[in-house]
C-alpha cells in the first residue's frame, strides 16, 4: 500500500505537538515543519517545501494566535493570518492538494449572544487577531474548493505556553489572581483536535465525498474564564502546596488589553454528523493533559 505524505505546518504548536504524541496510521508519511523549516509567511520557502515533500494533504496549524500582540503588530498579523492561508490555498488549488486549516472562536463577537454559534452563523470579530483569522478563512473559501476549516476554542494542553501552562505558572509564582466572569468560553484539549485532526484526515484520504467546508470543535460544557482557572488550579492541587486566591474581575478591569468575544461558543453538530466526531467534555481532557504534563516533569526529573 502507497503511504499517503501528510505535510504539518506549524509543527512546533501545542496542537502540532499534540499530533505528533497521537498514534498515526501506520500508512501515513508524517512531515512536520516549524517556523525554522517552513515559515508560513515566506511564500517561496512555502512553495519549495511544497514542491519538495510532494503531500498528498496539508494541514496547517501555523498562526499568529497572542491576541494582544496582534492587536499591537497588525502587520505580523495580517501577513500570518491572512496572506499566508491565502498563499497556501492558493498552491493547494493549483497542485490539487487538500488542505485543513484551523480557525478560531474569535471570529465571532460574542455580543448578546448565549447559544452556541453555527457554522453559517456571520462572522463578526472585535479584535485583530479574529479580523485576520476572518480574512484567512475567506481566502481560503474562495481559493481552493478542497479545504477543511475547522474553528476551536480556548486550546489549552501540556505543550508549550497556553491557557494551562500559564495557569500553573501563576499559581506558583502569585499570591492573587484576577480573573474575568464576563467571558464565557468552551475550553478544548489540543488532544482532542489532534484526533479530529487525523479522523478527518483519514476520512479524506479515503474518498469521502461532502466532507469539505467549515467545522467547529470545543469542549463541553461551556464555563467563564473564572470558572476554568479554578478547575486548573484543582486539577494541579496533588502536585503543588501552592493555592492562591483567585479574585472575579471584569474585562473593563484590565484596560490596554485587545477586546474578547464575551461569549465564545461553537455548535458542534456538524463535525459529529459528517466525521462522527463528539465533544469530549473538558475536564477529561484537562486531567489527560495534566497527566501528560506531570509524566513529563517526572521524567525531566
Amino acid at each position: 500500500m502507497a503511504s499517503k505524505r501528510i505535510m504539518l505546518l506549524g509543527a512546533n504548536g501545542q496542537v502540532s505537538q499534540a499530533l505528533r504524541a497521537e498514534p498515526i496510521p501506520t500508512d501515513w508519511q508524517l512531515g512536520a515543519y516549524g517556523h525554522a523549516e517552513c515559515d508560513i509567511t515566506d511564500h517561496r520557502m512555502v512553495q519549495e517545501t511544497i514542491q519538495n515533500f510532494k503531500p498528498d494533504l496539508i494541514i496547517n496549524t501555523a498562526a499568529m494566535t497572542a491576541v494582544d500582540k496582534c492587536e499591537t503588530d497588525h502587520a505580523q498579523a495580517i501577513a500570518a493570518n491572512f496572506n499566508a492561508p491565502a498563499n497556501l490555498a492558493a498552491q493547494c488549488s493549483t497542485l490539487d492538494i487538500p488542505l485543513i486549516h484551523l480557525s478560531t472562536d474569535y471570529v465571532f463577537d460574542g455580543a448578546d449572544r448565549n447559544t452556541p454559534y453555527a457554522t453559517e452563523d456571520m462572522m463578526h470579530p472585535v479584535n485583530m487577531y479574529g479580523d485576520s483569522k476572518m480574512m484567512g478563512e475567506e481566502a481560503i473559501r474562495h481559493t481552493h474548493p478542497f479545504h477543511v476549516i475547522l474553528r476551536i476554542s480556548s486550546v489549552f494542553s501540556a505543550y508549550g505556553t497556553n491557557l494551562l501552562t500559564k495557569m500553573l505558572q501563576a499559581i506558583e509564582t502569585k499570591d492573587e489572581l484576577k480573573i474575568v466572569t464576563d467571558q464565557i468560553c468552551a475550553p478544548t484539549a489540543a488532544q482532542d483536535v489532534a484526533r479530529a485532526l487525523i479522523k478527518i484526515t483519514e476520512t479524506l484520504m479515503h474518498g469521502k465525498s461532502g466532507g469539505y467546508g467549515t467545522f467547529h470543535l470545543c469542549g463541553t460544557p461551556a464555563v467563564n474564564r473564572l470558572e476554568f482557572s479554578q478547575a486548573m488550579m484543582d486539577a494541579y492541587a496533588p502536585f503543588t502546596a501552592k493555592r492562591p486566591q483567585i479574585l472575579p474581575a471584569l474585562s473593563s478591569d484590565f484596560p490596554g488589553f485587545a477586546a474578547r468575544p464575551p461569549y465564545a461558543v461553537l455548535e458542534c453538530s456538524k463535525i459529529r454528523d459528517v466525521y462522527g466526531i463528539n465533544q469530549r467534555p473538558w475536564r477529561e481532557g484537562l486531567d489527560e493533559a495534566m497527566q501528560i504534563l506531570m509524566q513529563g516533569r517526572r521524567q525531566v526529573a
